[in-house]
């Protein structure tokens, strides 16, 4: 018997390898479109779940919210000091109690930010709002039904130029059996409350429906929407919608207490094409990974891989912070088969690793730098408030109150104290920065006050250009330049004088120029000189303790405190550069100028949207 010995047939290791990663490249296919369906229908499901969850939530907030409007026009109609405003005859108890109201219906929308308007309208014709006019109000006041608990929806309507949802109630004497006195509402900025509730950065963003029960009225949300779900019929809590060309996977609930009706849409087919995209986009990108990593694993085998896990050993070992290793960086000796990749790899690395302990170094130093800076704007602002409300300001024009009452000039306290509120509540609300128009309203009920006490013995006038009004500066930065003319200049001259306040931009060197002048007794030049002496310390010898540089300038020049202190905010809001300049002439008046870079509240949100755009 001949045995035939068959020589195994023999292939080259690179055959081999591309076989091995043929075998492997369909199977990672294979799992990647397999992987991929599953993800589309987990992608899809986890949206509907979210949005489901979302108008779940929504849902909630808008019952609680709404009970809240319940409660607070509850409140309101069956207050008794509302119900007696809007029933006295007395013109003048009535004005007395003006104000009164103003406040309670002002503290009362203040609890909650999306209320925009409080009105009450006695059938007497006695009315009161926050907005000012009760004129919209009175045809809803009309059609209103007189029942004592009719609490209902009055439709959408326009209040400070803002489409509001009104809900109202008729009010009535608290004593049971009392007669219809009139009606409240209570205006809802109810486009804000629903966009403010909208999931922040999501893709795909829902659309919400918001209707009357009873009356099928659409109160938020687009009216072709409304009308394919009023076609469609469905009441359950979650159904398939067929509007134009799209789908809608919508989410119903019912506020029957409440008498309301919320869907929550989203747009089945935009979603499920872009998963689709990104589907498809994924294998592509899988594809090519896949050829290239087959390419290096054919030509750098054995070399790549050796390098690699050195790599990554030494990685590890930065991880768990050996701070020698990152200093020293790699070093990968590859042999005599080397890959020039890997060689640029570790030089790449080892760079990085230097920029990185640079990078460290200056994120370290500018955050401390950031946060001292932030520190002395927050003591300084502290220290500024405590400072700006003089207290002899505020004795004088409590005295002149007190005068004006024994002498029964009411509309004069009404007028002072007015601007005394308005001055208290700007001064502590609000952000730092404003515009020169708002700052200089709360200017003009400083002088309306200055005017009243000092009955005639100095004008004011106003040069500003029309571009200045727009420029942000900070805040309560000209009314103390101005209390300073009054009280250091205007005040103790003898002569009728003239406050002038002026504003002008200078394009050429990008600035606003803002001044005060007064005509009153003016300064000496050694006293002009001292001030000045001062405004260059507060600005360039500086602690850090905002607080107590404010300390020391009140206790070495208590009568410039004042400009010290703005001298102090501009510096540190804008530069050293940016410090005050103050010019004056004995028996002729005192000039105090402000330079500030010229820029608005619009090119900030701009440079804000473009900021979270990169």
């Amino acid at each position: 018997m001949i045995n035939i010995k068959r020589t195994p047939k023999t292939r080259p290791l690179k055959s081999h390898l591309i076989e091995l990663l043929i075998i492997f490249t369909i199977c990672i296919i294979a799992i990647t479109i397999y992987s991929t369906y599953d993800y589309k229908k987990l992608q899809t499901s986890m949206i509907e779940d979210n949005n489901r969850l979302y108008a779940t939530q929504l849902a909630k907030n808008t019952r609680q919210v709404y009970e809240t409007y319940e409660n607070i026009c509850y409140s309101v109609a069956f207050n008794q000091a509302i119900q007696d405003y809007i029933c006295e005859t007395d013109p003048l108890k009535k004005y007395d109690e003006y104000q009164e109201m103003q406040n309670y219906l002002s503290n009362t929308a203040n609890l909650d930010s999306y209320i925009t308007d409080i009105a009450v309208i006695g059938k007497n014709g006695n009315s009161i709002a926050l907005s000012g006019s009760t004129d919209s109000y009175e045809a809803l006041a009309d059609s209103l039904p007189s029942s004592r608990f009719s609490y209902q929806s009055m439709g959408i309507m326009t209040v400070k130029y803002i489409d509001s949802h009104i809900l109202a109630m008729p009010v009535h004497r608290l004593q049971a059996g009392s007669s219809y006195l009139g009606a409240m509402f209570l205006a809802i900025d109810i486009s804000r409350f629903f966009e403010n509730g909208m999931p922040e950065n999501a893709e795909y963003k829902p659309s919400v429906l918001f209707a009357t029960s009873s009356e099928g009225e659409l109160i938020y949300g687009d009216g072709k929407l409304y009308d394919a779900v009023l076609e469609a019929g469905e009441n359950s809590e979650s159904f398939s919608l067929k509007a134009g060309s799209a789908t809608y996977a919508a989410n119903h609930y019912s506020l029957s207490h409440l008498g309301y009706d919320l869907y929550v849409l989203v747009d089945k087919s935009q979603y499920s094409a872009r998963t689709l995209q990104l589907a498809g986009r994924q294998l592509l990108w899988m594809a090519v990974i896949l050829l290239f990593s087959g390419v290096l694993l054919l030509r750098f085998f054995h070399p790549l891989i050796s390098s690699l896990n050195e790599l990554t050993q030494f990685m590890k070992k930065i991880t768990e912070g050996e701070r020698k290793a990152a200093k020293e960086g790699i070093t990968i000796k590859q042999g005599m088969f080397g890959c020039l990749e890997i060689t640029n790899i570790s030089d790449a690395f080892n760079e990085m690793l230097r920029e990185t302990n640079r990078l460290n170094y200056t994120i370290f130093k500018t955050y401390t730098e950031m946060y001292e800076l932030e520190m002395n704007n927050r003591n300084t602002e502290i220290a500024f408030l405590r400072s700006q409300i003089n207290p002899h300001f505020l004795y004088n024009t409590l005295t002149a109150i007190c005068g004006m009452a024994s002498a029964g000039m009411t509309d004069e306290i009404i007028s002072v104290t007015n601007a005394l509120s308005q001055i208290f509540r700007y001064s502590i609300k609000g952000s730092d920065l404003v515009t020169v128009a708002e700052e200089l309203e709360i200017v003009k009920s400083y002088l309306k006050i200055q005017l009243t006490r000092f009955e005639g013995r100095f004008t004011v006038r106003y040069d500003m250009s029309d571009d200045s009004y727009a420029c942000l500066i900070p805040k309560m930065i000209i009314q103390p330049l101005v209390e300073n003319a009054i009280v250091h200049g205007l005040e103790q001259s003898l002569k009728k004088g003239e406050l002038l306040i002026g504003a002008g931009r200078n394009p050429e060197y990008g600035y606003l120029a803002l001044w005060i002048y007064d005509t009153g007794v003016g300064m000496p030049s050694e006293k002009l000189e001292e001030i000045r002496r001062a405004l260059k310390r507060s600005s360039r010898t500086k602690s850090g303790d905002a607080r107590k540089d404010l300390l020391e300038m009140d206790e070495q020049n208590h009568e410039s405190i004042g400009i010290l202190n703005v001298n102090t905010r501009m510096t540190l809001y804008f530069g050293e550069e940016y410090s005050l300049l103050i010019d004056s002439e004995e028996n002729v008046g005192t000039n105090i100028q402000l330079r500030i870079p010229y820029h608005t509240r619009e090119e900030s949100e701009k440079e804000a949207d473009k900021n979270e755009v990169i």
